[in-house]
């Protein structure tokens, strides 16, 4: 109930009291007095109307105002969030501010740190250029120097067949005899065969089987010559036999060494490339050395240079030769170490060489022979053959007792050792 709701109740309850008080005390008064109540009851009753409008105005305005206030309170609350919602944005966006700063920051160290990278790879290129010309120039020199190599190569070939060309003439001139001397004598005998065939033809010819019979009696009396003959052409058959049996020997021994150095790999036999070397070194040691064969006949074909293997052993087997003065023997062995890999050693009793001298031999121009007689290049190509086999080669010597060498070769040879390329086409 408001204050002012109270105040009305308080003025009808004293006009109630008052009347009543004065009803019982003035029961006697006169009639003007009655008007006077019914005039103040009216302004009572008037004065409760306008209570009760006040009352019913000032309670719609009191829910209008308090339906104002709710309205007015969700607006504050509204308004808040806004608020809160605009700080939140504000917040981003000065954290945006922040983030796009450090990102220009960023932005600037990183294009620098491109820029420096930049400048490296333009030194970098610069670089490159040079080195691409200093590669190609190397190339080239390269190129000529394989080249000279394998004219080196091939004129230190020559070299040694030079020097081993009398020799060799006198060594193809004795099976050339034989197949001579054999040829006459079998030409001699086919004679003498044919008048035996021709005596025979006649008397195959006789009509009469006595005749026959008297002159086959006859023919058989020199059944002697012609054991004699058919003997004497079967020794002249071994002697050509022999004869061009070595002939080829010795001509596929130097086509196997004179040929140009093959750049393509080849399947061949280890020990028939010995037996080459040994063939067209014969005139070299026949009168001062002997040979001795231990070649390994378990040693399958393997794959290689054998044009530049056969110069190689040539030039060890040569070398032997030259150690020894006089009546000396020189060992030549082949051997397969394990499944990868096989081993030729060559052995002489010569005059062998000093430790300085061993280091030294490998070198290009290095020889221990007379002017003359030597290039100083043999056993350094022989290195280089061998390294290009992707092999080993090792050296013992002593001084007075002799000289081993020991060659170490894969049986596969799949990729060439570039170091002593061929340029020869």
């Amino acid at each position: 109930m408001t204050s002012f709701e109270a105040e009305a109740y308080k003025l009808i309850t004293t006009i109630d009291i008052s009347q009543t008080d004065s009803s019982i005390t003035q029961e006697s008064t006169s009639d003007a007095d009655n008007s006077f109540s019914t005039l103040t009851i009216l302004l009572i009753v008037l004065l409760l109307g306008v209570s009760a409008g006040a009352y019913y105005y000032l309670s719609t305005l009191k829910k209008e105002v308090f339906s104002k206030d709710l309205q007015l309170s969700d607006f504050h609350r509204q308004l808040k969030t806004k608020e809160a919602h605009v700080a939140k944005i504000q917040q981003a966006y000065q954290k945006t501010v922040g983030q796009k700063k450090e990102m220009k920051e960023v932005f600037a160290k990183e294009y620098n740190k491109l820029v420096g990278k930049y400048k490296e790879l333009l030194k970098i290129k610069e670089k490159l250029s040079e080195q691409q010309a200093a590669r190609e120039e190397l190339e080239e020199t390269s190129k000529t120097l394989e080249k000279t190599q394998a004219l080196l190569l091939q004129s230190e070939k020559m070299s040694s067949l030079g020097q081993l060309t009398a020799g060799i003439a006198h060594e193809i001139n004795n099976p050339v005899n034989f197949v001579a001397n054999g040829v006459n004598t079998l030409k001699d005998n086919f004679k003498q065969l044919n008048v035996f065939i021709e005596n025979y033809k006649r008397i195959c010819e006789l009509e009469s089987l006595e005749e026959i019979k008297k002159y086959y009696k006859i023919q058989r009396e020199d059944d002697h010559h012609f054991t004699d003959l058919q003997t004497s052409t079967d020794e002249s058959l071994d002697d050509v036999e022999y004869g061009t049996t070595r002939i080829t020997e010795i001509v596929n021994g130097l086509r196997v060494f004179a040929r140009h150095d093959e750049v393509e790999i080849k399947e061949a036999n280890l020990n028939e490339v010995v037996e080459n070397a040994i063939v067209i070194l014969k005139p070299k040691y026949k009168k001062k050395a002997k040979v001795l064969k231990d070649l390994d006949a378990n040693i399958k074909p393997i794959k290689c240079l054998p044009g530049q293997l056969n110069q190689a052993l040539v030039n060890l087997i040569a070398n032997a030769c030259d150690a020894i003065d006089f009546k000396g023997t020189i060992n030549v062995k082949t051997e397969e170490l394990d499944d990868d890999n096989v081993k030729i050693s060559i052995r002489d009793n010569g005059k062998g060489m000093s430790e300085e001298m061993v280091k030294k031999i490998f070198d290009p121009f290095f020889t221990t022979k007379e002017v003359g007689k030597g290039t100083g290049l043999g056993l350094a190509i022989t290195y280089g053959i061998i390294e290009k086999h992707n092999g080993s080669i090792s050296v013992e010597s002593e001084e007075g007792k002799g000289t081993e060498f020991v060659i170490t070769i894969p049986k596969k040879l799949r990729k060439v050792n570039k170091s002593m390329d061929s340029a020869i086409a």
